[in-house]
Parts: C-alpha cells; structure tokens; sequence
C-alpha cells in the first residue's frame, strides 16, 4: 500500500514539474523582444478599434495565414486593450492548452504512465516554446490539431455511437482547418487512415464518414475564399535541397542536429520494433504514422509541381505523432533496462537544449536578441536632437502602403510605451518639408527589403549610421 501511495505521489510530483517548467519557461520574459514583422502585421491586422471587415480588408492584403486567429486576437485586444504586451498571452495561453491536452491524448491511446514522458517531452520542446512567445497563430495549430487527434481517436474506439462526439470531432475539424490550410494534411490523414480501415479490416466508420463528408465539402468552400482572400503562400521559400533532408528534422524541431537526430534514430528504432503493431493496427497508431509521412509527402509533391510552400512552423502539429509515438512506443518495451536507457537519453539531451536554446540561458549569459530591436532604436533617435523617422523600404507598390501603415501603427504604440518624444513623418511628407534632417530605418531582413544606399531615392547624404538587431538606423539630411 505505501509503495502505491509513494508511486502515485511521485507520478504526480513528474506531472506537476512538466507542467510548472513548461509553463515558466514559456512565459518567463514573454516580452523581452519586440515585434518582428509578421507579429506586426498581426498587431495591424486585429486593431480592436476598426471593423471587422475592414481588418479582413488588412487581412487580404498582405496575410498569409487564414483570418481565424486574428479574429480572435481581434477579441483579445477589444477585452484587455490594444497593447503590444497583450497580444503574446494568447499564445501562451493555447500553448499551455496544448500541453494538458497531450495528457489527455496519451491517455486516450494507453492508459498507462507514457503520458508522463509525452508530457515532459512538449512542455520542454524548444520548437514549441519558441512558437508560444510569438504573436502568431502556431500555438493555437497544434492545440486543435492536438484536440481533434483527441476526439478521432474517442471515435474509432467507440463501442456504441454517440452524436455529440461526433458533431464535436467535425466542429473541432472545421475550426482546425480555419487555423492554418497545412492542418488539411490532419483531415487527408483521417480520410487514408479510414479508407485503410475499410480495404484492410473491412470496419465501417459511418458515422465518420459523414464527418469526414461535412467537413470536405467545407473545406472545399472555404479554400476558395483562402485563395482569393489572402495573399497565399510566401515566394520567398526555397526549393529543397540536400541540406533539407539532413537537416530538416534536427535543428527545427528540437533545437539543434544532435538533439534531432537523437530522436529521430529512436523514432526509427522504435517503428522497426513494433512494426508488427503497425501492421495490425489494434489501437489506432497508424494515424501518427500517416501524419508524420504526409507532413512532408504533400507539400513536397505541391513544391515539386508549382511552387515550394514546406517551412517547419507550417506544420508544427508533427511534433505531436512524433512524441506520441515515441513515448508510447517506449512504455511497450518489455525489456525494461532499455526502456529506462531511451528515457534517460530524450531527458537528459531535451533538459540540456534548454541551457543553449530557450530562456533558461539568462540565468547564467545575458539573452541574445534575434528579432528587429525597435526598442532601442527609438531610445537612439529620443537621445538626438532630431525626433523624427522614416521608414527606407524596398517593396513592391501593391503592398508599400499597408506595410507602412502597419509598422507606423506598432511605432507609435511602442514609443507610446515607452513614453518617448519622437514622431513618424511619412516619406512624401519629408521630400516636400522645410526638414533638413531625418532618422531612416531600414529593415534588411524583412520580406524584399534591402538597406541600400538612400541617396537616389531621398536625395540625401548620410550623417551617421548605427546598426541594431534586425535595424540599421541612418540620420540623413537632404543635399
């Protein structure tokens, strides 16, 4: 009896750990950084104080990702004020969702202790910590995508029907696709995984069918409006190389090349082990596996044939097949030295990136920057006797003005923040001025843009320069 109570206490104790680091880690200095230029477009996108229509107006001109998430930080903003501190919470929050919801996920595939592991694994995930100080709709992703695995696998396990899980599944369907068009890759795993079912075990899933069904036919529609509302796809994205496929699943996913191809090589190990299991079926697996291999399959095929469209972000939900898999697949080892051996191995190697990677290095190195110090480049401008800046931008005429409007909007609301004397003077408004002398900020990293000599443009010279993170910063006046 005390050797239960001793074990449930220290099940407990690991729970509480995971959860409370996976917590700190991503909400310790959420906002150390400011923005960098997506966030600003989302920041722009869900100001709370325009319309709905015309923030989806904003939303077609330049966005890329679907309006459902601005739609809810849009919300967000009108409940706890349009600040730029506010909008990262919402990422925080959704990503801790998605931690409690791998719990739940794991125990719906096995009632045994591998939700400890596969807990500790996506509360220490660099990937994911990352995603969750960001304001853009990635943490929301992988929580529907988490939360609609959850609900698939309540179906195919059903001994009698149950409508509401069903309306649930297809509900919760529908709003993973509005997250993100990639999450499809999900829905075409779900309609394989079924067509499997049916050609290998002859198990009809009706009422799944019907889902499925439903959920096409809404997917169908809502594509359309995708494509011809928003601005796709990025072209900036390149065609795979060799380094793709030695390198994609490393340092992306898990923080560095070693760390990656630790887990990659157990994955591996693991899905040769049990092999069997995959062929069988018994417990629904298979849905990770298909996962995993259409993550990449699809887009690939979609690169090859129009344009290349994979970037790691786009399908962060791969991260929950392939921690899934591998904490349950561990738990089924019967030998249990080598069971405890992976274990050590993924906790030890995953602990140690969080010295290198995540915010856990401030505690002993002072954090680095890696996103546009607009910050300390306004403090710049406020210590000189000229007050006023402009933005030196390089793009193309049809996105020029949204892409002003938008940094402007952040600008001022950081200057705002930071109770700062300066102002924003529009480019034609400082060619036709009496003003002599003006601060450009140029964004070199940012889309097509390219910091180039100002002069042909502004007919100016260049006084002094000071290069931040993400900024050059030039005081110019007109020749």
């Amino acid at each position: 009896m005390t050797k239960i109570k001793n074990t449930n206490f220290f099940i407990v104790l690991l729970v509480s750990f995971s959860l409370i680091f996976g917590i700190f880690i991503r909400s310790y200095n959420i906002n150390y950084e400011d923005f960098w230029f997506d966030e600003i477009l989302s920041f722009w996108i869900a100001d709370p104080y325009i319309s709905i229509s015309e923030s989806l107006e904003r939303h077609r001109s330049i966005e890329q990702i679907p309006f459902f998430f601005h739609l809810i930080l849009k919300f967000i903003y009108k409940i706890f004020g349009y600040e730029t501190h506010v909008g990262r919470y919402l990422s925080l929050f959704f990503s801790i969702l998605g931690m409690i919801s791998i719990i739940y996920l794991s125990l719906i595939v096995k009632k045994n202790n591998f939700y400890i592991l596969s807990l500790f694994l996506i509360s220490t995930n660099v990937f994911l910590i990352i995603y969750s100080q960001e304001l853009r709709p990635y943490s929301l992703v992988f929580f529907l995508c988490t939360l609609n695995l959850i609900f698939f696998l309540k179906i195919i396990n059903l001994k009698k029907n149950k409508k509401i899980t069903f309306i649930t599944f297809t509900f919760l369907q529908i709003l993973m696709i509005l997250s993100h068009p990639f999450t499809l890759i999900i829905f075409f795993s779900i309609i394989l995984f079924s067509i499997i079912e049916y050609l290998k075990f002859n198990k009809k899933l009706y009422d799944l069918n019907y889902s499925i069904l439903i959920t096409l036919v809404f997917a169908i529609f809502y594509l359309y409006f995708y494509f011809t509302n928003t601005n796709t796809f990025p072209s900036w994205i390149e065609q795979p190389g060799l380094k793709f496929y030695t390198n994609f699943y490393f340092s992306k996913f898990f923080g560095s090349r070693l760390v990656g191809l630790i887990y990659l090589i157990i994955l591996l190990y693991l899905i040769a082990v049990f092999f069997k299991k995959f062929i069988k079926n018994t417990d629904g697996i298979n849905i990770f596996l298909l996962i995993i291999i259409l993550s990449y399959f699809l887009p690939l095929v979609y690169g090859y044939l129009f344009k290349p469209i994979l970037f790691p972000k786009y399908i962060i939900f791969i991260l929950v097949p392939i921690i899934i898999l591998i904490s349950y697949l561990i738990f089924e080892i019967n030998n249990k030295k080598i069971q405890k051996i992976l274990i050590a191995i993924l906790v030890i190697f995953t602990l140690g990136n969080q010295f290198t990677e995540t915010n856990i290095k401030q505690f002993f190195n002072e954090r680095s920057f890696h996103k546009p110090q607009f910050t300390l480049t306004f403090k710049e401008i406020q210590k000189s006797e000229e007050k006023y800046f402009t933005f030196d931008l390089n793009f193309s005429p049809n996105t020029k003005n949204y892409v002003v409007e938008a940094l402007k909007n952040y600008s001022l609301k950081l200057i705002k923040k930071n109770n700062l004397n300066i102002d924003f003077v529009s480019n034609e408004n400082f060619i036709s001025s009496n003003t002599n002398k003006i601060w450009l900020i140029c964004l070199p990293n940012v889309m097509i843009s390219k910091c180039n000599q100002p002069g042909k443009k502004f007919n100016v010279n260049i006084l002094k320069e000071i290069r931040f993170v993400g900024i050059n910063l030039r005081l110019v006046n007109k020749i």
